[in-house]
């Protein structure tokens, strides 16, 4: 599938060639943990990956079933270095992509987090090639809970990222986020029931593709 030059998310449908993994919608408006209302940045509408409204008094999952789970997804922020466990939460997928060599793809993220360390909820973009040896983009954490934390946040606001291609690409982009464990034992392989508490959300906007 050959990418759209901008891609945003002005109709409650997602865009033709996405699909998602647990709870997604698209919003006009979302209210931050640290106050502000977000709005989109391009065009009326982004996507909200996941759902941190679903939940009950206890702040736990409605129906958490409706949620992807990651068994065994361990990540580590390049910044904040703290090693985590996977949870569940919710994905954006876009299969089928063929990217020439020296091309630029850019897309708008926000990401949010309503809980507390140990549960260090983060955010991920990645490009799978087909062929596992083939060129691609490593699972790269986009934001955790941990760095915010260093700042007394619980909001990125909208930040760019930015991937130039020095190879061609065929594979899926994926952005992931999840609610996470702070994990410092490596044997420890499932989260505890507190970890799938307070889903974080990423907001994803603008999606542009430049040969």
């Amino acid at each position: 599938m050959a990418l759209s030059p901008h891609t945003s998310f002005e109709s409650r449908k997602l865009p033709s060639g996405f699909v998602t993994e647990g709870l997604a919608s698209t919003r006009a408006s979302m209210k931050s943990p640290d106050g502000p209302m977000i709005d989109a940045i391009a065009g009326a509408r982004f996507l909200c990956l996941d759902d941190p409204d679903a939940v009950n008094g206890f702040r736990m999952r409605i129906d958490p079933d409706s949620a992807k789970r990651f068994d065994g997804l361990r990540v580590v922020s390049p910044r904040s270095s703290v090693p985590t466990l996977a949870a569940d939460g919710a994905r954006l997928i876009c299969p089928d992509v063929k990217m020439p060599k020296g091309s630029r793809l850019s897309f708008a993220w926000h990401f949010m987090v309503w809980g507390d360390m140990p549960w260090n909820d983060f955010a991920t973009f990645e490009a799978v090639p087909d062929a596992p040896t083939d060129y691609g983009v490593s699972r790269y954490v986009l934001c955790d809970l941990a760095e915010l934390a260093v700042g007394g946040r619980r909001s990125s606001e909208w930040r760019i990222a930015t991937w130039q291609l020095s190879a061609d690409f065929t594979g899926s982009l994926i952005w992931t986020v999840a609610n996470g464990q702070e994990i410092t034992d490596a044997s420890v392989t499932e989260c505890a029931d507190e970890a799938f508490s307070n889903p974080a959300a990423l907001l994803i906007d603008d999606i542009r593709f430049r040969k």
